[in-house]
């Protein structure tokens, strides 16, 4: 593959964190253009290569044969693929990668290599041990629940599972996502329709039955004050330590939208659950297609589909305006966001 050119990528740009080094890695596997991503991190109070980072970079450098120059800590990630995307079939662990440090999000590297590896030409399967409900990161449920549900509408099929939960620094979590190869389509979600279905996932491990039934009570009640249905399971996780997080899913026949919310030492387990519940609602009460975290998910799949896509987001990020930036360092991507950091908007892609 040509690397004649070598896309040179600010991580001080926007956001400055870890969606610049994200859509960076994706898209350079992706075009199979070579890409040199400085300052990494630079935006953040720790700045430089993380363990999530170094995980992305791995999987797709084994998926186009890219030489690469990533270490933990280093302020430069030199990604130069050799080939196009080839299917990805292996394990990587978080914990081992931070070497004692935190370990980061499982779920987000899932996130991060689903698009690529959609269109690797066979089915890959992402195995990681990590965290999987960790603060700062979609928790395993609402990649399971919300992202891979839009990601079907895109022409983008995948399956998740979860062996173990991982909370907090620790991680030693355990997912897999396997990525059947797809074609990208174009999509609206400006307008949510009728709603399809309204789910809770409570998620416990190494406590009482009791506390994980306390949450889906307290769902179920604050659903029936507002005159909602809303199927809510109880799921029972082994994980190395106590543990709870609660996600929340909207589906409709063209939206999309969750919320999350984490347990913690001295936190009852209804407050967890008002949170991520109260959190839906602001967005069913938006009218907005996606929330603010699909709405930056999508984008980069969008683009790739050169099809039309919109969207309507309940809240402009600098994720999404910074993703938005780095997929345009690849491609002339024509991409219109409308609206005001910190606000509801609309996107449009046109091919």
């Amino acid at each position: 593959m040509s690397r004649a050119v070598v896309v040179e990528i600010d991580g001080t740009h926007g956001e400055g964190g870890g969606s610049v080094v994200r859509t960076a890695l994706a898209m350079s596997s992706l075009t199979g253009q070579a890409v040199a991503i400085r300052n990494v991190r630079g935006g953040l109070r720790k700045p430089g290569v993380n363990s999530v980072d170094c995980a992305i970079a791995t999987i797709l450098g084994l998926a186009t044969s890219a030489e690469i120059s990533a270490g933990l800590g280093d302020d430069v990630i030199l990604f130069a693929p050799r080939k196009q995307l080839s299917p990805y079939r292996d394990r990587i662990d978080l914990n081992q990668i931070a070497k004692g440090s935190q370990p980061g999000s499982a779920p987000l590297i899932l996130q991060s290599v689903l698009a690529p590896l959609a269109r690797a030409g066979g089915v890959s399967r992402v195995s990681c041990r990590g965290g999987t409900h960790v603060p700062f990161a979609p928790t395993y449920d609402y990649i399971r629940m919300v992202t891979l549900q839009a990601m079907t509408q895109l022409g983008i099929y995948a399956a998740a599972s979860i062996e173990a939960a991982g909370y907090s620094h620790r991680g030693g979590g355990e997912v897999s996502l396997e990525i059947e190869p797809s074609q990208l389509n174009g999509f609206d979600f400006t307008k949510r329709g009728e709603m399809v279905s309204l789910r809770a996932a409570v998620v416990i491990s190494e406590l009482p039955e009791v506390v994980g039934l306390r949450g889906v009570k307290r769902i179920e009640e604050n659903a029936k004050r507002q005159g909602m249905e809303i199927k809510c399971d109880m799921i029972k996780l082994r994980s190395s330590t106590p543990g709870a997080a609660v996600t929340l899913a909207a589906e409709y026949e063209s939206g999309f939208g969750g919320s999350q919310s984490l347990g913690e030492r001295g936190k009852p387990m209804e407050e967890v659950a008002d949170e991520a519940f109260f959190e839906l609602i602001e967005w069913l009460n938006s009218d907005a297609g996606t929330d603010e975290f699909l709405s930056d998910q999508i984008l980069l799949p969008a683009v790739m589909s050169r099809e039309p896509c919109a969207l309507t987001t309940s809240r402009i990020t600098a994720t999404l305006t910074t993703t938005a930036w780095v997929i345009k360092q690849f491609m002339p991507a024509k991409i219109t966001i409308i609206g005001k950091e910190g606000e509801g908007g609309e996107v449009t892609i046109s091919p």
